[in-house]
């Protein structure tokens, strides 16, 4: 696959040591110890633009938040070629002002504008006013799903914007790795699936948007069926303003399923997440959507050799962009449920699936997918 620049070869800046400088594209993320999806992608990307064209000037900007670093970081963005944003990001709501302000400079310095969207219609209306500069001044909008572009085209106030989304296709933000590293939150999923019939897995940040709460539902429902069922949440919740977490821990104490249900908080490495996803006899994700391209859990587990189990997609269309993607659900890796279909439906395919055992999902090669989102947003920038 033939390099594409990631910037025009025309210089941007009079010659000299200037010219690469100004040819820099920044990529503003915060420096956040544990660091939430959006930003871990962002982090990713720009590690493999810069292994895939060195000269190409492909930088991390990390923003501290700190008043005292603002002019150091303001002197960057005037000397870079383009700036982009990825939002949304979950470090920023401690410091919306800043960011704001970097928007503006980078716009009243007529640098070029990029933004990495990974939602819309689904986050709160005053966090989409928070993002509202940055898609209006925006020259680049990179998204990872045409159902996102699709929000962006229906909404009125920024309908106009949807021109500028570049569709990227989402790769594996983790790897498989040779060996697995079993911890003591292993051993105690182990203990607690010991008396149960079927272990479901569920894994990535537990939001609403997620259908946390419908695992514990069709939990519910296979006890009522006699069948025990252990639900294992490897995540941790966002922290965010809708009270889900405690709704979610409500609905848990009423259908008194604490001793059927683990939340195993953030995991650090690979070798403890493999860990966890092998004592995963299969996993469900029930999204109102349906399956969307941009959604990395899925493609994690589906590197588990576990069954996935997942809402069906409302358009085939929605994985055009995703040639790897698109080779697993022709494969059948995948295993979608309507997204009307009733409890009773979605136990009984869970329950096949656990009877299958182990997938024979075919190996992703990371290293394409990474090749391929490189190619898309050096294209797009």
């Amino acid at each position: 696959m033939s390099e594409i620049p990631l910037v025009s070869e025309t210089p941007f800046a009079l010659g000299g040591a200037a010219t690469r400088t100004r040819r820099a594209c920044l990529f503003l993320t915060t420096n956040g110890a544990e660091p939430c999806g959006v930003e871990i992608f962002t982090r990713k990307l720009v590690a493999a633009l810069a292994a895939g064209a060195p000269d190409a000037g492909c930088e991390l900007m990390p923003i501290s938040g700190s008043w005292r670093d603002l002019p150091a970081t303001m002197l960057r963005i005037a000397r870079a070629h383009k700036v982009v944003f990825s939002a949304p990001l979950v470090a920023w709501k401690r410091m919306l002002v800043q960011p704001l302000l970097l928007l503006l400079f980078a716009f009243l310095f007529r640098r070029r504008i990029g933004v990495v969207l990974h939602e819309w219609s689904a986050l709160r209306p005053l966090r989409r006013l928070s993002l509202f500069p940055f898609v209006v001044l925006s020259d680049t909008i990179l998204v990872l799903s045409p159902y996102i572009r699709a929000q962006v085209a229906h909404d009125r106030w920024i309908a106009r914007a949807a021109r500028k989304c570049r569709l990227i296709p989402h790769p594996p933000t983790i790897r498989r790795p040779a060996q697995v590293a079993s911890t003591a939150m292993a051993r105690q999923i182990e203990t607690a699936a010991a008396d149960c019939d079927i272990v479901i897995g569920s894994f990535g940040s537990i939001y609403r948007g997620t259908g946390a709460t419908a695992l514990l539902e069709i939990c519910d429902h296979l006890r009522n069926r006699g069948i025990r069922a252990l639900v294992v949440f490897i995540g941790n919740f966002t922290g965010s303003i809708d009270d889900y977490e405690r709704q979610f821990r409500t609905r848990l104490r009423d259908l008194a399923l604490e001793r059927q249900a683990i939340i195993t908080g953030n995991v650090a490495t690979e070798e403890e997440l493999f860990a966890l996803f092998e004592r995963v006899d299969v996993f469900l994700f029930q999204f109102h959507e349906g399956l969307t391209a941009r959604r990395s859990s899925v493609i994690a587990c589906l590197q588990s050799d576990r069954p996935v189990i997942v809402s069906a997609p409302l358009s085939r269309n929605e994985f055009l962009h995703h040639a790897g993607l698109t080779a697993l659900i022709e494969h059948g890796a995948l295993s979608f449920v309507p997204r009307s279909a009733s409890a009773n439906e979605i136990a009984d395919q869970l329950l096949a699936a656990g009877r299958r055992g182990t997938s024979a999902t075919p190996a992703i090669d990371v290293d394409a997918w990474w090749s391929a989102t490189t190619s898309a947003a050096r294209a797009a920038l």
